[in-house]
């Protein structure tokens, strides 16, 4: 059993002890203190586990440590969810911070979905420090329900979204460990929770997204080289739930890309669309050429 109305918010870091401050001063400043810090150290070496030692010492708020060696941020979300107990789930990145009525509001709005079977939770967008979500774009204030992939197909929102999770839910799905890769979209469980399960929608600002130039969306292009089979992986999967034909071509073509990237030669084989896959080819490999020749991070 799940301890009921409690929020464990997980904080994946590597080296990040000079940032993660940041996250403490929010957590401690909660209108709503029905939630527990756990911090996955993924094996950092500058002076972390010293300065969550010291955070633990002030009991301030209920904080969890765990350590472990370097596996990237996918692994290191494994070990958190093999872990929590209590009913809800979220993740804070080590460069996020939550507003100061996040919490309250994730359980207020969290609580109110009990009785729906099909809701997994409930996702928002993450802002700035200046209030505005990232990319520019909100989600339609009609839409109650929906996956990441209408917000990111169906209203091309290019954005990324914060996800409180029910665990009840969420205990059953895992990130794939790729050998020799440590990065995965966290994106990617989502989707497989969507498969059967909706989010909640919030249009509330919960979330704030400061993007560091040694973090991984500032260096995405590197990233995703480094991880080819994990890219590859993340856009068959998008591939695979992708609805209509125009949104089937446009994630084949970069799921082509990603298996030129990786070497896949089974692309065809291990194609959830293989005669959209056949024809896109030449355009695939277009786009191969053009978003990894390119020194940004377009991807």
């Amino acid at each position: 059993m799940f301890k009921k109305d409690i929020i464990t918010v997980v904080t994946p870091t590597y080296n990040r002890a000079y940032i993660l401050g940041n996250c403490y001063k929010s957590l401690k400043l909660q209108t709503s203190k029905s939630f527990v810090w756990m911090i996955i150290d993924d094996g950092s070496t500058d002076n972390t586990q010293e300065l969550v030692e010291k955070w633990i010492a002030e009991k301030e708020i209920t904080i969890i440590y765990l350590k472990k060696e370097n596996g990237g941020k996918a692994s290191a979300l494994n070990m958190a969810l093999n872990h929590v107990d209590t009913e809800y789930f979220v993740c804070l990145d080590s460069d996020d911070t939550f507003t100061i009525h996040a919490i309250e509001l994730a359980l207020d709005q969290l609580k109110k979905t009990i009785e729906n079977e099909k809701i997994c939770g409930v996702m928002a967008l993450r802002n700035s420090d200046s209030g505005e979500v990232l990319g520019g774009k909100r989600i339609p204030d009609k839409v109650d329900e929906a996956t990441v992939m209408d917000i990111t197909d169906k209203f091309r929102i290019r954005s990324e979204f914060i996800q409180f999770y029910k665990m009840k839910i969420l205990s059953k799905y895992r990130f794939p460990i790729v050998e020799g890769e440590k990065f995965i979209s966290p994106e990617y469980i989502a989707r497989e929770v969507n498969r059967n399960y909706k989010f909640k929608i919030s249009q509330e600002n919960l979330c704030v997204c400061e993007y560091l130039s040694d973090g991984l969306t500032r260096n995405k292009l590197r990233v995703i080289k480094r991880n080819p089979k994990g890219y590859t992986l993340v856009k068959r999967q998008s591939y695979e739930l992708a609805k209509g034909f125009v949104a089937k071509v446009k994630h084949g073509i970069m799921y082509i890309a990603g298996c030129i990237l990786s070497r896949e030669k089974e692309y065809i084989l291990k194609s959830p669309h293989k005669i959209i896959t056949l024809f896109c080819f030449p355009l695939g490999w277009l786009a191969y050429k053009v978003k990894f020749s390119k020194g940004d991070n377009a991807l």
